[in-house]
């Protein structure tokens, strides 16, 4: 007895390799669009990003001058752990500051439509400047500078 006629089968397996592959888990995507990050690819850094994140994007893009575009930055991301709670994950990781020492870092991503997307950067934020108040600009730039020790 048959149980299947060659054309079935052929039917099956078609089926069985049109499955959707699973989305990145959030550990991927902090790798992925810190790498983005670092090589300025800004435009792919956004389509993993949310609203909130890509301002953090767009500030980074606003920083970069022609003559930066070619520069590149390994930023290794030590300890990466992701806790998932839901639709939500929050990305712990050391990465390695200018004089070797290790910082903590974080990253939050929300799941949307099925996709893990950089939400927020811990301690990035935006102020708009056109909703500050008479006197307020000391908040964008205070007068307590550096330079004034370095004289």
């Amino acid at each position: 007895m048959r149980l299947f006629a060659p054309g079935c089968a052929f039917f099956i397996l078609a089926l069985w390799s049109c499955r959707p592959e699973p989305a990145p888990e959030p550990a991927t995507i902090v790798r992925m669009w810190q790498n983005y990050i670092d090589h300025n690819q800004f435009d792919s850094a956004r389509l993993y990003s949310t609203e909130l994140a890509r301002s953090y994007v767009d500030f980074l893009d606003a920083l970069t001058t022609p003559e930066d575009s070619s520069d590149v930055y390994e930023t290794a991301l030590y300890n990466l752990q992701c806790d998932i709670q839901g639709d939500s994950a929050i990305c712990h990781y050391l990465i390695e500051g200018e004089l070797g020492e290790r910082i903590p870092d974080t990253l939050i991503l929300y799941k949307i439509k099925g996709r893990w997307l950089v939400h927020r950067v811990e301690g990035f934020i935006v102020i708009p400047v056109d909703t500050l108040r008479p006197g307020e600009d000391e908040l964008l730039f205070p007068s307590d500078s550096l330079d004034a020790e370095l004289e």
